[in-house]
C-alpha cells in the first residue's frame, strides 16, 4: 500500500522532467528556426542589392553606347552634340536612362520590403509559439505540483 504514493510521485516527477526537457528542445528548435531564417534573409537581401548593381552596371553600358552611337552619326553629319537638337537627345537619353535607374531602385526597394515583412512574419509566429510552449511548461510544472501535492496528501490520510 505504501509503493502506490511514491508511484504517483516518481510519474509525477518523471512527467515534469519530461515536460522540461520536451520545452527546452522546442525552444531550440525556435532559435535554431529563428537563426536559419535571418541568414536567408541577408543571403536574399545581398542576391536582391548583387542583381540590382548588375543591372545599373547593364544600363549604364547601354546609355554610353547609345551616346556614342548618336555622337558618331551627329559628327559624320557635320553636327555638334553639345548644342541644339544634338544636345536635346542627348539629355533625353539620361533622362530615360535616369527614369529607368529609379524604377530600378524603387523595384529592389519593394523587394527588399517584402523581404523584411516576411522574416518578421516569421519571427512573430516563433514568438508567439514560444510563448505558447512557456505557458504549457508552467502549466505542465503546476499539474506535476498539484499531482506531487495530492498524492502525499493521500498518503497523509493512510
Amino acid at each position: 500500500m505504501e509503493a502506490t504514493p511514491i508511484i504517483a510521485v516518481a510519474a509525477a516527477a518523471a512527467s515534469a522532467v519530461y515536460t522540461k526537457k520536451s520545452y527546452n528542445e522546442q525552444k531550440h528548435q525556435i532559435k535554431a528556426d529563428n537563426a536559419a531564417a535571418q541568414k536567408q534573409y541577408e543571403l536574399d537581401v545581398a542576391q536582391r542589392k548583387l542583381t540590382l548593381a548588375e543591372e545599373q552596371r547593364k544600363n549604364r553600358n547601354l546609355l554610353r553606347q547609345q551616346q556614342s552611337a548618336y555622337r558618331a552619326r551627329l559628327g559624320a553629319a557635320g553636327m555638334s552634340a553639345k548644342s541644339g537638337s544634338g544636345r536635346a537627345v542627348l539629355d533625353s537619353l539620361e533622362n530615360e536612362h535616369d527614369a529607368e535607374d529609379k524604377y530600378l531602385v524603387n523595384q529592389a526597394n519593394i523587394s527588399l520590403e517584402a523581404l523584411l515583412n516576411g522574416i518578421n512574419a516569421r519571427n512573430t509566429r516563433n514568438l508567439l509559439t514560444t510563448s505558447s510552449l512557456n505557458r504549457q511548461a508552467r502549466l505542465g510544472t503546476w499539474n506535476a505540483i498539484g499531482s506531487l501535492s495530492a498524492g502525499s496528501g493521500r498518503t497523509l490520510l493512510k
